[in-house]
């Protein structure tokens, strides 16, 4: 069935509004992901439109024309990659141990999750050069066991952005993280913000960016290769036990939907934000 010939797909039609579309997990695993999927249709003829529509969404013979255009990963997702292909992964990792016979646990792991980030921003470098480096960007995240290091944060965020250009940085919501944050648009390494959840976080992050990009202009750095965007994990913030239990405590008792509305209040009050006080970030 030729591509032209079946109808968009809710995705693409979302897309064709102008939004850009991320997609959360390792791109190496795309394929996979996608017979998966295919698999799982009601009839033939549903499995093969459905193949035509997510071959859309990653474009093997031509990334600039997907409909994707970020990806956001981390270490948990990306080991999703790892159990895909154990025997290619081990033998990756036989041949690091040889080359670096003293590598401990820890620095194999950390080299491992950077060589799928890699892998996986190369997939997305022609949509990145073919956008003038507005898009095509995948967010490679510091080990979550740091959070509250910035040094150490800010250490691995430079690694894994001297891998390829299209690496975006992603850094917590902690304060140390959002130290990190400004340090790093300092040097003009683009940032995705994650655990965020919350007004007053997401603001906090628009301003160390905001403070970094002086910085950076202030001397000189190139920010033609930068971006900032921050992760509004709506769904973390409307599921919290403490969301509940502070509202009981306001004599106020959550339904479903009031928890759903309420996280979207919490994006559309950050947008209007960020919109009015001219911060260059943006949600996602």
């Amino acid at each position: 069935m030729a591509m032209k010939n079946v109808p968009a797909s809710a995705v693409e039609r979302l897309a064709a509004t102008g939004s850009e579309i991320w997609w959360d997990s390792s791109p190496l695993i795309f394929s996979a992901w996608l017979e998966e999927m295919v698999g799982k249709a009601c009839c033939p003829s549903t499995a093969e439109a459905l193949r035509t529509q997510l071959s859309r969404m990653y474009r093997f013979d031509d990334p600039a024309a997907s409909v994707l255009r970020g990806i956001t990963t981390n270490p948990p997702l990306s080991l999703a990659v790892v159990k895909g292909d154990q025997a290619g992964w081990d033998n990756w990792t036989e041949k690091y141990i040889k080359e670096h016979p003293e590598v401990t646990t820890p620095e194999l792991f950390w080299a491992t999750y950077k060589e799928v980030v890699r892998r996986g921003a190369a997939m997305f470098q022609p949509i990145f050069e073919a956008s003038g480096y507005k898009e095509g960007y995948l967010s490679g995240q510091v080990d979550p066991r740091i959070l509250q290091d910035t040094d150490a944060m800010v250490k691995q965020g430079v690694e894994l952005n001297s891998m390829a250009k299209n690496v975006m940085v992603k850094m917590p919501g902690t304060k140390e993280g959002v130290e990190g944050i400004r340090r790093l648009t300092a040097l003009g390494i683009p940032t995705n913000a994650t655990l965020t959840f919350t007004v007053a976080q997401l603001v906090a992050v628009a301003e160390a960016v905001k403070a970094g990009l002086a910085e950076a202009r202030a001397n000189g750095v190139d920010l033609s290769k930068w971006r900032s965007v921050v992760t509004m994990m709506l769904g973390r913030m409307e599921d919290a036990k403490a969301f509940a239990e502070q509202a009981a405590g306001l004599g106020i008792e959550l339904t479903e939907t009031d928890k759903r509305w309420a996280g979207i209040a919490v994006f559309k009050k950050v947008y209007r934000i960020y919109k009015e006080r001219g911060y260059e970030s943006k949600e996602l």
